[in-house]
């Protein structure tokens, strides 16, 4: 193995990676592009020394073998730190499992198989792209009611327009209602409570919110 076979593997990892780790930052979900790309370098890094000991020493293939059984069970604490259980519900178990995946592309690139690689690679981002579409309108959706304290801003409301936007979120009964204090908003929505939770999250980011409740 030469240098420029090295660095054919390790752009490839970069790439495809890079490529799934974009599809997760797209969805909002933690372990983006950056995470990705590293958990399938690493992956291919640790195979390519395990070759070199082989062509060096005269290892035998089971020493390759025995160092891709590590890599896929020590990546699984870096795929646990993605899995988070709120409202009885467990949420980030598809990217727990993207990055199990990534780290096994990794392996195959490090092998060298790079046909396969790109077919795994096409295989699960038209998973979690199509798949995600599907899932859609038959997942739990529930009825939430916000209620938003806050100081007044004239780029907040279409601050939360724009976030329901982006989200796929149709806001219903909007009122806003000014105090000495600052507005009042509130509003309802139907969401899948993974949806629920990101939109929250990204309300709770924005300038001037001062509390926010959710009936």
């Amino acid at each position: 193995m030469d240098i420029l076979e090295l660095i054919l593997k390790s752009i490839l990892a970069i790439a495809l990676g890079g490529i799934i780790g974009l599809e997760r930052k797209a969805s909002h979900k933690p372990a983006g592009i950056r995470t990705n790309i590293i958990v399938c370098l690493t992956s291919t890094m640790t195979i390519s020394l395990a070759v070199f000991m082989i062509q060096d020493e005269n290892g035998v293939t089971d020493s390759v073998l025995r160092v891709a059984a590590g890599i896929m069970t020590g990546i699984g604490f870096l795929g646990a730190g993605t899995i988070i259980r709120e409202k009885g519900t467990v949420v980030g178990l598809t990217t727990a499992s993207t990055i199990w995946f990534v780290a096994g592309l990794g392996l195959v690139i490090g092998a060298g198989y790079y046909i396969y690689a790109l077919i795994f690679s096409a295989i699960i981002i038209v998973t979690l792209i199509v798949f995600r579409e599907l899932e859609e309108p038959f997942l739990h959706r529930a009825q939430y009611n916000y209620r938003i304290k806050a100081a007044e801003n004239f780029d907040l409301l279409p601050s939360i327009r724009k976030l329901s936007l982006h989200y796929g979120i149709k806001l219903e009964k909007f009122s806003v209602k000014k105090d000495h204090e600052g507005i009042n908003i509130s509003f309802g929505f139907s969401a899948p409570d993974e949806k629920e939770l990101d939109f929250a999250q990204s309300v709770l980011g924005l300038k001037g919110i001062e509390d926010l409740k959710v009936d």
